[in-house]
């Protein structure tokens, strides 16, 4: 049994990795339109994250606010782990972010943001590389 248990969260985008950027990453699915023919035509795949602002050039949150809507690659293992295995995948997919990340938050805190990526199909399960 790999049950999953948040640890650290590995995720990439476009190749680079911001696994330390993100405190947290959902991929959710709904149903859409009922069609004919296969059920999973009739979902749509989404990816929430939250992250921590950061001015950084280099950081996810500054590429995503330079690049709305551009459509990026991403890799995301929910075990933390560095290498895909058939216990603990790795998945990828790809899509836009929805919105701009946000800026600013309260005072003394950790300024964080949520943001929503609209994923083209269903990610793949990724079991090695």
């Amino acid at each position: 049994m790999a049950r999953i248990k948040g640890k650290s969260i590995v995720f990439e985008v476009n190749g680079t990795e911001y696994s330390g950027n993100l405190s947290n990453a959902v991929i959710s699915s709904a149903v859409n339109t009922l069609g004919f023919g296969d059920y999973e035509d009739s979902l749509d795949f989404t990816l929430t994250v939250t992250g921590f602002q950061d001015t950084a050039s280099n950081s996810l949150h500054s590429v995503l606010w330079a690049n709305p809507g551009q459509t990026v690659n991403i890799s995301y293992a929910p075990h933390g782990n560095a290498t895909a295995t058939a216990a603990e995948p790795w998945f990828t997919m790809s899509g836009y972010a929805e919105t701009l990340p946000d800026i600013g938050g309260a005072a003394g805190e950790y300024f964080v943001y949520d943001i929503t990526f609209i994923l083209d199909g269903k990610p793949t399960r990724v079991n090695s590389f």
